[in-house]
């Protein structure tokens, strides 16, 4: 999949949500929710509105873990988040478009 450019919108606002912050010292779950608000259209301050409970911050954690992101700019790592998500549902549409087909093959 093709990463997220700057120009896209959610990018823009994961920049702006984690730029005020000193998000390297963030915890990886910390800067997952903030995105996550930016993308979602919230504006992330003091309290995050999006829950613990949010299955896409395993994606995000997922990535976080495998990547040196505290090395990366604001925009790389915005950029990088934005794609993840993308390619995280993606894949999700396929399973289930793919489950549809096999419980279609059944009936």
């Amino acid at each position: 999949m093709r990463q997220a450019s700057l120009d896209d919108v959610r990018v823009r606002a994961v920049i702006q949500t984690l730029g005020p912050y000193r998000w390297r010292r963030l915890t990886p779950e910390m800067v997952s929710r903030r995105a996550l608000a930016a993308v979602d259209g919230h504006v992330a301050t003091e309290t995050v509105p999006v829950t613990r409970h949010d299955e896409r911050i395993e994606v995000l954690l997922e990535f976080l873990g495998c990547c040196s992101w505290r090395t990366l700019t604001v925009g790389a790592l915005s950029r990088r988040l934005v794609t993840a998500l993308d390619t995280w549902r993606t894949e999700s549409q396929w399973l289930e478009l793919e489950l549809r087909w096999v419980l279609d093959a059944d009936d």
